[in-house]
């Protein structure tokens, strides 16, 4: 895979809000409620065409790999850290198959995963980010948009969509050297497989309860989590969804 054209460094590369979709019994995610997003840095623009900044960022990152590309938000955005895997890192594990590291961060970290659900907004936009905005952050929107109730087809459609963004993502991370000398596009870890992420919709789906027991048996906090889909949720005549 080669760079087709010259991608603007100045902003992020692969960020996107999840108003639009479709969920169970009719209705739609709203906008302006959830935003997924590779990293921020420093000398970045503000995004077009969306409300910014957020009212809070879950960022999933390990604190080590900010260094001197941390960003300070506005004094009113509420910043919280909340790292769900130090395997997903793309400077570390760039030739390492996604399904193993999907794998680990499934069965032995859905406690930090749900931690990071639980800090979701439940008054403002949410923004959730990690490096690329593919891997942690994939992960825990998909288990989100399954927790809203969008149907599985469509969690794994969004998942791909970063297929489209991936040669910004992997500028803005070599031009910062955010990324080992050497890597190429076709690094495993800048790859969307299907199986990757069909792996973590089989096991959020899977489990007793569903969705929601999945959440709960991993100390999901269900009850505030369910309030966020009320607002994230909106029937089509614009009103909260019911369950």
């Amino acid at each position: 895979m080669t760079l087709s054209s010259a991608p603007d460094l100045r902003t992020f590369a692969n960020i996107r809000d999840l108003g639009g979709m479709r969920v169970a019994g009719g209705g739609l995610t709203a906008a302006n409620v959830l935003i997924r997003s590779d990293a921020p840095y420093p000398d970045d623009e503000d995004p077009v065409g969306m409300p910014w900044p957020p009212a809070t960022v879950v960022d999933l990152r390990d604190p080590t790999e900010l260094g001197r590309m941390a960003v300070t938000w506005p004094s009113n955005v509420r910043v919280v850290h909340r790292p769900v895997s130090s395997g997903a890192r793309v400077d570390r594990l760039a030739d390492t198959a996604l399904v193993d590291i999907y794998t680990a961060m499934m069965r032995t970290g859905g406690h930090r995963l749900t931690a990071a659900l639980n800090e979701f907004d439940t008054d403002g936009a949410t923004l959730v980010h990690c490096a690329a905005g593919k891997d942690r952050t994939g992960v825990i929107i998909a288990i989100a948009l399954l927790l809203a109730g969008v149907d599985e087809s469509s969690v794994i459609s969004d998942y791909h969509r970063t297929e489209d963004s991936i040669a910004g993502v992997f500028e803005r991370l070599r031009t910062r050297k955010r990324i080992p000398a050497g890597t190429t596009l076709e690094a495993p870890i800048l790859r969307t497989p299907r199986e990757a992420i069909e792996l973590v919709v089989g096991d959020v789906t899977g489990a007793r309860g569903g969705a929601w027991g999945w959440f709960e048996e991993q100390g999901g906090d269900v009850e505030r989590f369910q309030r966020w889909v009320g607002k994230f949720v909106r029937t089509d005549a614009g009103e909260p969804a019911r369950d």
